[in-house]
């Protein structure tokens, strides 16, 4: 795919991933910068066949919502996942963005920002795990598994099938050039000071505001269960109640027969560019 392969690293499974504080991954995608998190492996299709993808964030937020605004963390059902893939955003128009609870709403405009139709060919529908845990008291690898696993509260889709997405917090934790004592440090722990240094080389870092992760907190014994986990501004991993209104920067995978031209270097000023 004509990357910079010197500032792509293998995570423990075998994922192609860009780290560091500032690495040339941009790339020219729905006319505006996204940023590439890496080659993912075995991204399974709706069709049950798996294939490596190309997964991209775009640079800049959409804005602040809530992830959700009723009483699911089930990605399937959330209000967030039906804006990105159905409502306003996907649609480049204007509509109605979830804000709070009690399925309360914010007007927003995505008549500027939202998926061009060619940027909507360029997507690959695939499949998207949604195992949660209880605890951000968790490595990036840790994080990894447990992503890919079935722990959901009942009646929650342990998968779901889609085009726009958000970051895991195993994304987070791998994009870090911190070397081997962050990704075996808890990502909850990421803001004390002997390992600040890990948040500092992750550029997956917003350090105006939190971001949504897809993944939710699976606390079966716990009366609220309505905690999604997200990258706080400090540098770890935290849990926000789905109603909070954080940073949300969609993610997708790219269809594998998109190509990126090798006449540019990943540069914010020179990002890959997509045919």
């Amino acid at each position: 795919r004509n990357l910079n392969s010197s500032e792509l690293v293998e995570d423990d499974f075998g994922n192609l991933r860009y780290r560091g504080a500032a690495p040339n991954n941009y790339v020219s995608f729905n006319n505006e910068l996204w940023r590439i998190i890496g080659v993912m492996k075995d991204i399974e299709n709706p069709d049950g066949s798996k294939e490596s993808k190309v997964k991209l964030i775009r640079s800049e937020s959409i804005g602040s919502y809530s992830w959700n605004n009723n009483v699911s963390t089930d990605w399937s059902a959330s209000a967030l996942q039906k804006v990105l893939n159905e409502g306003a955003y996907y649609n480049r128009t204007s509509g109605d963005c979830p804000n709070g609870i009690n399925e309360v709403t914010i007007m927003c405009d995505f008549s500027e920002i939202g998926l061009t139709e060619e940027a909507k060919s360029m997507i690959s529908e695939s499949v998207w795990n949604l195992g949660g845990t209880n605890s951000s008291s968790k490595t990036a690898k840790d994080f990894y598994v447990i992503e890919r696993g079935t722990s959901v509260y009942e009646g929650n889709s342990t998968r779901w099938t889609g085009k726009v997405g958000l970051m895991y917090p195993s994304d987070y934790g791998y994009a870090t050039s911190g070397g081997t004592t962050c990704l075996n440090t808890i990502l909850n722990n990421w803001d004390v000071s002997n390992v600040s240094y890990c948040k500092d080389e992750d550029w997956l870092l917003n350090k105006k505001a939190a971001q949504w992760t897809l993944t939710h907190n699976y606390a079966p014994n716990s009366v609220e269960k309505i905690k999604i986990f997200d990258v706080h501004f400090k540098g770890k991993i935290t849990e926000y109640s789905m109603s909070t209104n954080l940073y949300t920067h969609p993610v997708i995978y790219l269809n594998p027969k998109v190509l990126v031209k090798n006449n540019s270097n990943g540069s914010n000023i020179s990002p890959f560019i997509l045919k």
